[in-house]
C-alpha cells in the first residue's frame, strides 16, 4: 500500500498534467496485475479516492480497454464540439456576410429599376421629342420638292 502511495506522489509531482503543454487533466496509473488492482480496492478504496483527489486514475489490465475507450470517445467528444463550434462560428460570418450581400442586391435591383425607366424614357418621351422636329425638317425638304442626299461623302 505504501507503494501505491508512493507512485501516486510520484505521478503528481512529475509534469504528467500540464494545461500548458495540452495535457489531459488526469494520470492513468497502471496496475499490471489484476489481484493487485482487486487487493488495493479490498484493503483500501481510499487509497483510490485520494488518487482521484490528485487526479491519478487506476486501471488494471481489464479496465485498461474501458478507460481507454472513455480517453477516446471523450477525444472525439471533445474534437466534435470544437468543430461544431467553429462551424457556428462561421455560420455567424455567413450571416453577417448574407446580410450585406442582401443590400447590396436591393441596391442593385433599384439601380436596374431606375436605369430601366430612364431607358423607357428616352426611348418614348425624348425619342418623339427629338422625331417631332426632326419630321417638321422633312415635311419642309419634302414640301420644297427636294431630294434625299445619299451622297455622304459632301
Amino acid at each position: 500500500m505504501r507503494d501505491v502511495k508512493a507512485r501516486i506522489k510520484e505521478v503528481t509531482t512529475r509534469e504528467y498534467i500540464n494545461p500548458e503543454q495540452n495535457t489531459v487533466d488526469y494520470v492513468l496509473l497502471f496496475i499490471p496485475n489484476e489481484q493487485i488492482y482487486s487487493f488495493i480496492h479490498e484493503q483500501d478504496s481510499s487509497i483510490l479516492d485520494e488518487g482521484l483527489k490528485n487526479r491519478v486514475i487506476f486501471c488494471s489490465p481489464i479496465t485498461l480497454f474501458a478507460v481507454l475507450a472513455v480517453i477516446r470517445q471523450s477525444v472525439e467528444n471533445f474534437a466534435l464540439e470544437k468543430t461544431s463550434n467553429e462551424i457556428l462560428s462561421l455560420f455567424g460570418i455567413f450571416k453577417k456576410q448574407w446580410g450585406e450581400f442582401l443590400k447590396k442586391l436591393e441596391l442593385l435591383g433599384r439601380r436596374i429599376e431606375d436605369t430601366q425607366r430612364e431607358y423607357e424614357l428616352l426611348t418614348t418621351t425624348r425619342r418623339r421629342q427629338l422625331e417631332r422636329p426632326l419630321n417638321k425638317i422633312d415635311d419642309l425638304r419634302k414640301q420644297k420638292g427636294l431630294p434625299i442626299n445619299t451622297n455622304e461623302d459632301e
